[in-house]
């Protein structure tokens, strides 16, 4: 039996991962739903236009990274598990945020020469706010080396496996980002006061970030810079970008498409339902982010481990993503009722509960798409990705040109579900010991589309009560006698001791 490598992470870390990483995302939302409101008010919806999409702007900055960030978190991974490699490891580290740094800075200065057009030109702005919105904007900008630096840490930390301490740190400041303007705004009506508290959490998280680095990585103080490093990282960062570039048009492209083949007032029905399960993203996130430095970690010595680490992680997104898709889908009519009127329930509806099944096997798609990038082989999902572009595109067009925006909401989900099985394959080919893992997760996945199908149909109230009461404790069972094994089911009894102990501890207090 293969002995597990120094260092490597071990399946169950996946579950304790998971749960830091939904905190760090759960805390700042819960804050921003109760901020946002008071925020409209103080700025005016002028001002709050212009927030909005200065914060989008900076938010893209990622996609220029070069694919670095993600590539730099493989590497260090691949890496940190050989005492011999601590001082490459380092200089490695070192090098690739100086580089996203500089990278950052070229940008922050573009995007400065861009403001001044678009703000002129392109910007819709009353004249009085004219120059507040400039020089808004231009603060915004000079936090961009911020956000690259941030990025690049943020993938030493996670080669690293410090989730815990790197959420606990981020919260707080995560909060501050919609904490800060606020209280900026009671004492300075000003956008340009907004930016800057905005940037001076950018700045409180670089420090904290570099605190966690130089803790995890003592040598990094004496690293040296070698660009001959980069080298291997940017042919796979290269991949990632394509990847990223393809993304957002996957992703985006059916509301233009509704707008110009339908009408642009079909489009809230189908983009309201969308955005709404898009931010089931948290937990999609908080486990891919989990799942990748380990595959990263273990794939090349400890065969064994990564497998366990792959069903692992596909059984905790399915655990977590079930209950929202299906729920969600279940009673779509009657949450479209109440949060916002019958006529936009009977129009959205059908597309929510489509968007569902399409959100639940994307989240399962994430894990083979990180573990494609974790064994060095982003090509395979950057093909894929271009191969779609030339087939999803037209059956898009052909989909909403035939059933209007319930045709784009059939085509978006089918892109979902054949791209989860497509990237199986492809793993399963590249890393043919993943064939027993995918084997294993295949019921539990299985009974996830045949309940959200069954999801599909239109059931009134009081039976959509019964089936939300019978199928989920049997899908559970499922995944708790047929797919968890021994270790797993450990791991998650002892996790949620720890957590039902600290809560006792709180009552308590």
């Amino acid at each position: 039996m293969t002995s597990p490598a120094p260092g490597a992470v071990k399946p169950h870390h996946i579950l304790s991962n998971t749960g830091w990483n939904i905190l760090g995302r759960v805390a700042p939302v819960l804050v921003a739903l109760l901020v946002t409101p008071k925020l409209i008010h103080l700025m005016g919806l002028s001002r709050w236009g212009i927030f909005t999409i200065a914060l989008s702007l900076v938010g893209s900055f990622g996609i220029f990274d070069l694919g670095l960030g993600r590539a730099l978190t493989r590497a260090i991974a691949d890496r940190v598990t050989n005492d011999s490699d601590r001082d490459s490891v380092a200089d490695l580290s070192l090098t690739g945020t100086i580089v996203l740094g500089v990278i950052g800075i070229i940008g922050g200065i573009l995007a400065a020469i861009a403001v001044q057009i678009w703000v002129h030109n392109g910007l819709k702005v009353p004249p009085e706010l004219e120059w507040e919105t400039k020089l808004s904007l231009w603060v915004l900008c000079a936090t961009a080396p911020f956000v690259m630096v941030n990025a690049a840490m943020w993938g030493i930390m996670s080669a690293y496996q410090a989730f815990r301490t790197v959420n606990l740190m981020s919260i707080p400041i995560s909060i501050m980002y919609y904490l800060g303007p606020l209280l900026v705004l009671l004492f300075w009506n000003s956008l340009v006061g907004v930016m800057l508290s905005l940037a001076a959490c950018r700045l409180w998280m670089t420090v904290a970030y570099l605190r966690v680095c130089l803790n995890l990585m003592p040598n990094l103080k004496t690293a040296n810079f070698r660009l001959h490093l980069l080298r291997p990282l940017l042919r796979i960062g290269g991949w990632m970008t394509v990847s990223n570039l393809a993304f957002p048009i996957l992703m985006y492209f059916d509301r233009f498409v509704i707008a110009s083949v339908v009408s642009v007032a079909a489009t809230s029905f189908y983009t309201t339902p969308l955005d709404v399960v898009s931010r089931f993203s948290i937990l999609t996130n908080a486990v891919a982010g989990s799942a990748y430095p380990a595959f990263a970690a273990s794939w090349r010595n400890d065969i064994p481990a990564t497998v366990e680490l792959f069903r692992t992680s596909m059984l905790t997104m399915s655990a977590l993503m079930f209950p929202v898709c299906f729920g969600t889908a279940l009673f779509s009519h009657t949450f479209l009722t109440l949060w916002i009127d019958p006529v936009f329930a009977a129009n959205s509806t059908l597309i929510m509960k489509l968007l569902c099944l399409g959100v639940f096997a994307s989240a399962i798609d994430t894990i083979s798409a990180g573990f494609l990038d974790a064994i060095g082989r982003p090509d395979t999902s950057a093909k894929l990705s271009i191969g779609e572009l030339f087939v999803y595109l037209p059956l898009l067009f052909l989909c909403v040109k035939a059933f209007g925006i319930v045709g784009a909401a059939v085509a978006w989900a089918l892109r979902g579900f054949i791209d989860v099985h497509i990237r199986m394959l492809i793993c399963m080919t590249l890393y043919k010991p993943l064939r027993t893992g995918i084997v294993r997760t295949f019921p539990i996945v299985a009974a996830a589309f045949a309940s959200l199908g069954l999801a599909l149909i239109d059931i009134p109230v009081q039976p959509a009560l019964l089936v939300a009461i019978v199928i989920p404790p049997l899908y559970y069972a499922l995944l708790w006698f047929g797919c968890l094994n021994t270790h797993e089911r450990i791991a998650f009894k002892t996790i949620l001791g720890k957590l039902t102990a600290r809560l006792s501890r709180s009552h308590h207090a």
